[in-house]
């Protein structure tokens, strides 16, 4: 594909094609808008030799530099492979195959599909170094080419030289036209020349020798003929009977013809070489030269898109745009004086007031516009402020020459009393009452009798006022610099919540909404004697409104600073009372007509609208009127734009891509989206909108044609883009391009599942460290717990058995002597008990030491291991019974529990010499019981006396885990130990200890 900008021209689907305008009459040649480019403004040169356009795309520029594309923004050179890039070009032609055909300034004619290197069509045929001046393919598909060797014809692949006819030197711009009969003229150096189809070359002599030599030839979209001469414009119309044409003279010109071009109106455009353009209508013949602000008078090429815009290509003056804008300015080409524009009224008399700074008033009626200043008054007056009475007078306000009333055949002036060059009448206002409002610098006046001669009111004195407006109730809503207020029954009250103290515009809309303008900017609904602002994110530009007008099609149009403002009344509604959230306004300025975008200004009304619907507005620069073409301003179809991206700032045609999907390489921070769509007409008005979904949570709004993001995180993305003409509605059409952003390797899914793993491998590693580190401190433990335990056995054991022996033998002593009942004997038997308990201790502590395996959590387990342990002789048994769903509890319990049943057991074996010891372990929902009962001897009395150390040790341990210990014994019955134990006991003594309690070690 040719690279155009930023290759996005190139795309044919670019941009909707402007509806038919249909009929209308033609605007004066001042009405147009106009728009220059020169070499300032990036056109490779001034001569711009000849204008084509791609289909719904950009222009094709023939200049010195080669071919130039426009897209009504940039100018951008196209490349063409080979030797033809950067080739002087004369000539541009696209074919009804889509073949681009170029006629160069040396080397012939090149035929370029659109890829691979361009076919030389001259030099194929041996014709070298040919000067192409025009290109033109006719019906039948044949090429015909205008060079200094003359005219030549290219078809089916051969190409045929009729240069006996003469050559065609460099200022013959427009060659060629074909006939109705399938003929065709050519003009060339030696005259007008007519080929008859399958014929040859007839010369073509204008009977009328005065109508100068012809110069250029062009039939037009309705089969007309015209011959363009040195000093005129002729028809020639084919005879109703016979061969041949009658001579019409079209139009007298002042210099030679160069182009000539016709419009969709049936208008001709007749470029020349002195003398700038003229067009042929049914108006007449209208001009418009350097005199007028073209910048040359010399014209190269004419060209009408698809838009119907009119591009004029100039010698020296580069190139130029004409088009039937929304609006078109008023001003000295229409006959009106040089002035600023104050302020436009429409009357119910169907005349158009214009008051101005300093040239005096104005009226149009019936078209015509006359010059009507009251007598009297100075010209440099100022007019500030127009209202109309219920019988047809206007009323005139000044700067400081009071007020006048026109009745339609008169002036009469009145002063106020109040005229100096610091007062002024601001406003004029006649309610439904006929009373009459002025507002001045200084406050407010009231006539109620119309007139400003009889008996007057003044309200708001000393306040600036600035516009006037009466309610649906009959109130009055005064703005003034100072705050908005509302006059009622003789009194005033200020308005409350106004965005900014300074009012500049009041209007209601067709639907009773008010509507409030300040120097905050944006519109404020006035409700309830309050005043709500739009929000800030609905998409009303914040420019101060000045004036308002609402047309007859549901749209209010605002004259802000920066333009006027047109948006749909029921949008403003709907998002004044929140149903939606924002607004689609068109902004027009100067790129749509107006001779300047600045409207309005102090004096009142800024706007009007006449009988058929046209609306007036004042600028700084004179005064601006919609045109027909406000209507044709929108696009007959969804506007589709082009896509395109690009990795760097540099954004030449080699470094942006298209088509497929984004790729983004890991470590490549900058994405840039380009995207475009072709308008031609106003490219200003083409709104765009994206969003990178994945990325983005919403939708971007921009007039703009780039789209950057950064460093975007690994992932899959989607880009989109829609464009639409101003203040029309979002369509479905939207174009896409999928984006995967690559990631480092430490990104990946991958990298992260080799972290995990090496992060298992590490975690099993450390696991089995610890457990060989724990084992080797538990076996470190143990053998320590053995060595206390040997040392205990081998000393402490030993101890005890010595001082048991000798106390035996001391008792055995008192026994002898019958001194049992002495007390030295009860103290020897006191010594024995003692003894004989630590030893059971010491047995209990060392068996505990050594055997490692006790510590569990398991009660049931821990007590079994122990019961086995005991030696129950031969005339006991020992059974042992769990009842329940036995519960886990933390070792230091379990030890509690176990030591509690193996001394109840202890102690029945020792003093009880029971046949049966039944130990029962009992798990009920919320605590455990654990029994020990005997059917031995039993006691009776004080089961602590002296000596007897067991029982008070199970109650201590009892405690520990906050049960409680039961002891039951009669005498020959044996005896009943039972321990209860709560679950949320074990809890809260857990909590309690948790601080100090060391926890059993183990695995």
């Amino acid at each position: 594909m040719m690279l155009l900008w930023l290759f996005i021209a190139l795309l044919h689907a670019s941009a909707g094609v402007l509806r038919s305008p249909g009929a209308q009459t033609n605007l004066r040649l001042s009405e147009y808008q106009k728009q220059y480019w020169q070499v300032e403004d990036g056109l490779p040169e001034n001569n711009v030799r000849m204008i084509a356009q791609q289909p719904g795309g950009p222009l094709l520029l023939a200049t010195s530099s080669g071919l130039t594309t426009f897209d009504g923004l940039h100018f951008q050179g196209l490349s063409i492979p080979g030797d033809a890039d950067g080739e002087t070009v004369n000539a541009v032609l696209i074919g009804r195959d889509g073949d681009l055909w170029i006629g160069t300034d040396g080397r012939g004619v090149l035929e370029y599909s659109g890829s691979g290197t361009p076919n030389n069509i001259s030099e194929l045929a041996g014709r070298m170094d040919e000067r192409v001046r025009m290109l033109y393919q006719d019906s039948a598909g044949s090429l015909w080419i205008a060079t200094q060797n003359g005219v030549e014809r290219y078809r089916d692949g051969q190409l045929e030289s009729f240069g006996d006819a003469g050559m065609i030197s460099g200022d013959i711009t427009a060659p060629f036209a074909e006939d109705e009969r399938g003929g065709i003229f050519f003009v060339t150096s030696s005259g007008l020349f007519h080929m008859a189809s399958g014929g040859r070359p007839e010369l073509y002599k204008i009977r009328d020798a005065a109508l100068g030599k012809p110069v250029a030839v062009y039939s037009d979209l309705q089969h007309r003929l015209w011959i363009g001469t040195t000093n005129s414009v002729v028809q020639l119309v084919p005879r109703k009977a016979g061969a041949g044409y009658d001579e019409v003279v079209a139009a007298r010109i002042q210099s030679p013809v160069t182009v000539l071009l016709g419009d969709a109106q049936g208008n001709l455009w007749v470029g020349t070489h002195h003398s700038g353009i003229s067009r042929i209508g049914s108006e007449g013949v209208t001009s418009w030269s350097s005199r007028n602000g073209l910048p040359d008078d010399t014209i190269r090429s004419l060209y009408i898109d698809n838009e119907q815009n009119l591009w004029i290509g100039m010698f020296t003056g580069g190139l130029s745009r004409w088009r039937r804008a929304a609006f078109a300015p008023y001003g000295e080409a229409e006959g009106f004086p040089a002035a600023y524009a104050a302020n436009v009224f429409a009357d119910s008399n169907g005349d158009l007031w214009l008051g101005t700074w300093d040239k005096g008033l104005y009226r149009s009626h019936d078209g015509k516009l006359s010059d009507m200043t009251p007598p009297g008054m100075p010209v440099t007056t100022h007019v500030r402020a127009f209202a109309e009475n219920q019988h047809g007078q206007l009323w005139i306000g000044t700067w400081f020459n009071g007020v006048y009333r026109y009745d339609g055949q008169a002036f009469r002036h009145y002063l106020l009393g109040t005229e100096s060059p610091g007062n002024a009448v601001s406003s004029v206002l006649v309610d439904r009452d006929g009373g009459l409002w002025i507002g001045t610098y200084t406050g407010l006046l009231y006539f109620a009798s119309g007139e400003p001669t009889g008996p007057r009111s003044v309200f708001l004195e000393a306040k600036l006022i600035t516009c006037t407006l009466q309610d649906l109730d009959g109130s009055l809503l005064v703005g003034t610099s100072t705050g908005l207020f509302r006059v009622r029954e003789g009194h005033s009250s200020p308005i409350t919540d106004l965005p900014n103290s300074h009012v500049l515009s009041l209007t209601r809309d067709s639907q009773g909404y008010t509507w409030i303008g300040t120097k905050a900017g944006g519109l404020a609904l006035l409700r309830n004697d309050h005043a709500e602002s739009l929000p800030a994110k609905s998409g009303l530009p914040t420019l101060p409104v000045s004036t308002a007008i609402e047309d007859g099609e549901g749209y209010l149009w605002l004259g802000t600073s920066r333009g006027i403002v047109r948006v749909g009344v029921a949008a403003l509604h709907a998002v004044a009372e929140k149903r939606e959230q924002s607004l689609s306004p068109i902004l027009f300025g100067r790129a749509d007509g107006m001779p300047s975008s600045e409207c309005g200004g102090p004096s009142l009304p800024g706007a009007a609208r006449t009988a058929d619907g046209t609306l007036w507005f004042a600028t700084t620069k004179g005064f601006a009127h919609t045109t027909s073409a406000i209507k044709g301003s929108v696009l007959a179809r969804p506007i589709v734009p082009t896509l395109g991206w690009a990795f760097t700032d540099d954004l030449t045609p080699e470094n942006v891509h298209s088509g497929g999907r984004v790729e983004i390489q890991a470590g490549q921070s900058d994405l840039i989206f380009l995207f475009n769509a072709i308008h031609l007409s106003n490219p200003s008005q083409i709104e765009f909108r994206y969003r990178l979904d994945g990325y983005d949570t919403d939708w971007t709004t921009t007039h703009g044609r780039t789209a950057r993001y950064k460093r975007l995180s690994p992932g899959k993305y989607t880009f989109e883009v829609q464009a639409r003409n101003s203040g029309e509605a979002w369509g479905d059409s939207v174009v896409s391009v999928p984006v995967v952003q690559r990631a480092y390797f430490y990104q990946t899914w991958y990298f992260y599942l080799a972290l995990l793993l090496l992060a298992a491998a590490l975690g099993v590693q450390f696991f089995r460290q610890r457990v060989h580190l724990v084992k080797g401190q538990i076996g470190v433990v143990i053998e320590e717990r053995n060595r206390i335990a040997r040392e205990c056995h081998d000393t402490l054991m030993a101890g005890f058995a010595a001082i048991s022996w000798q106390l035996e033998a001391t008792a055995k002593i008192f026994r002898d002597s019958a001194l049992v009942d002495t007390p030295a004997a009860k103290s020897c038997d006191l010594a024995r008990s003692m003894v004989a308990h630590c030893q059971a201790e010491a047995r209990r502590i060392i068996w505990d030491l050594r055997d490692t395996g006790y510590m569990t959590n398991i009660l049931s387990h821990a007590l079994s291991r122990t019961l086995n342990a005991q030696e129950p002789g031969d005339s006991s048994v020992i059974t042992f019974r769990v009842e329940g769903d036995e519960v886990p509890l933390a070792p230091a319990y379990v030890h509690h529990l176990v030591c509690i049943g193996q001394e109840a057991v202890s102690n029945a074996m020792r003093h009880a010499a029971p046949s049966h010891i039944a130990v029962h372990l009992r798990y009920e929902a919320d605590a455990l019981n654990l029994t020990i009962r005997d059917d031995g001897s039993g006691f009776r009395g004080d089961s602590s006396k002296v000596g007897h150390f067991g029982i008070p040790v199970m109650e201590e341990r009892a405690r520990k885990v906050g049960g409680i210990l039961r002891l039951q014994s009669s005498l020959d019955e044996g005896t009943e130990v039972s321990v209860k134990v709560a679950f949320n006991s074990l809890q809260n003594v857990s909590r309690q200890q948790q601080q100090y309690i060391v926890p059993w070690i183990g695995i």
